[in-house]
């Protein structure tokens, strides 16, 4: 695995994309082989299992992927780093509530559900706008950039224009900058499309299943 991990790791260099480890199902163990090695960035999906990881050592950058609940998020704004599925309003107000509770600052990102699909979750392209003025308004947020999925098909193709459309909604949100808007981050690649993802401008690659 380790040739795995330098390759994807030079991959992602060669593209200025930051490579977070999916360590979601993962054992503490498994975790400690990649950090002994110099990886610090580290994604999570469920709550109850990110606790269990938490205190493993104080400089590691937890990235909460999942669908968030609003009655986790309290664990999330005190442990993560950032939260990618930042995907309602009801969510939004959430986390503007428990960041302000706990006088913290919670970088984000909005979650787009580019390829339409019933199976995820996300707000769509034509709320974009809206949803950027709206998280404006909200003091303990800071915006870091979006994040989709890919499509859950095998054509090529259709994983590119995905991608490609997230990368043009991306820049297109850049003149919305503000001091809690910063594009910095377009969150998308996994295991299966990365490399494709890193092709159409992904800045941020999500990658687990392979490494492990």
């Amino acid at each position: 695995m380790k040739d795995v991990i330098k390759e994807i790791d030079t991959l992602c260099k060669s593209h200025q994309a930051k490579l977070v480890i999916v360590s979601k199902m993962r054992d503490v163990d498994q975790i400690e082989d990649y950090y002994i090695n110099g990886y610090r960035d580290f994604g999570e999906n469920k709550v109850q299992e990110l606790l269990t990881k938490v205190n493993l050592h104080d400089d590691i950058h937890w990235h909460f992927i999942g669908r968030l609940q609003t009655n986790k998020v309290r664990d999330v704004v005190k442990y993560c780093y950032l939260l990618h599925s930042l995907n309602r309003y009801e969510l939004i107000d959430a986390v503007q509530k428990e960041a302000n509770k706990q006088n913290r600052i919670m970088p984000c990102l909005i979650q787009f559900n580019i390829a339409e699909e019933e199976t995820k979750s996300g707000f769509n392209i034509n709320e974009a706008k809206a949803v950027i003025e709206y998280v404006n308004t909200c003091p303990n947020i800071v915006v870091w950039g979006i994040m989709c999925m890919g499509p859950h098909v095998k054509d090529e193709q259709t994983i590119r224009s995905v991608f490609k459309e997230a990368k043009q909604l991306f820049e297109a949100l850049k003149k919305y900058e503000s001091d809690n808007i910063q594009m910095k981050y377009l969150s998308m690649g996994m295991s299966g499309d990365y490399e494709i993802a890193l092709e159409e401008g992904s800045t941020m690659a999500r990658i687990g299943s392979i490494l492990f």
